[in-house]
């Protein structure tokens, strides 16, 4: 069976925009820009009571607030390594804001802007990362 000359040069093409279209789908899964949740406007501003009672009230808190940009307000009750706990809601903070970090004690009143990631209901633990002071 003989294949004609069109067919082949049709099939040449078909492959070569393949592995073009693969090559750039495989480059921008891999290179796109990360998400800066610091440069986010925040969807939701909450004392840290607020944000720990909603949780405790509401069951469908975690599916609303989670991966959202959060602004926390209140009293630091705890820094742990680049940690910083407002009361059950533990922050992990961005390594942009370490210096910051240092200066920040017990009983500061802070407001800390990062994106929720879980809710410990054993522990009643909010988990939020990418933090940054506001």
């Amino acid at each position: 069976m003989k294949i004609s000359k069109t067919f082949k040069n049709i099939l040449i093409l078909g492959v070569l925009v393949g592995f073009i279209v693969g090559g750039w789908a495989v480059w921008y899964v891999f290179y796109k820009p990360h998400r800066d949740v610091s440069a986010e406007k925040p969807k939701f501003e909450l004392t840290s009571t607020a944000l720990t009672d909603s949780f405790k009230s509401d069951t469908a808190a975690l599916s609303k607030y989670v991966d959202q940009a959060i602004l926390v307000e209140g009293a630091v009750t705890g820094v742990e390594g680049n940690h910083v706990s407002l009361g059950n809601i533990i922050c992990s903070m961005d390594s942009t804001n370490l210096a910051k970090l240092s200066s920040v004690k017990t009983g500061d009143q802070v407001k800390i802007q990062g994106r929720l990631t879980s809710y410990n209901d054993l522990m009643e633990e909010v988990m939020m990362d990418n933090c940054v002071f506001k």
